[in-house]
């Protein structure tokens, strides 16, 4: 996988994340889906940094 294709990815799902979690404010399901849209743009700042553990990156 490259490297700018595992950051899209995982942009692409922590926006997607906080736009359905912004549908009901408050709710345990908002919450998780925070937790995972940090998890996501945790993954997308590891890619970045060569520091990525889901799978071996090409340049």
């Amino acid at each position: 996988m490259k490297r700018t294709e595992a950051i899209k990815y995982h942009t692409e799902e922590a926006e997607a994340a906080d736009r359905i979690a912004a549908t009901a404010p408050g709710t345990s399901g908002a919450d998780q889906l925070a937790d995972n849209a940090r998890d996501h743009r945790a993954y997308a700042d590891a890619a970045r940094v060569g520091d990525y553990d889901l799978a071996d990156l090409e340049d």
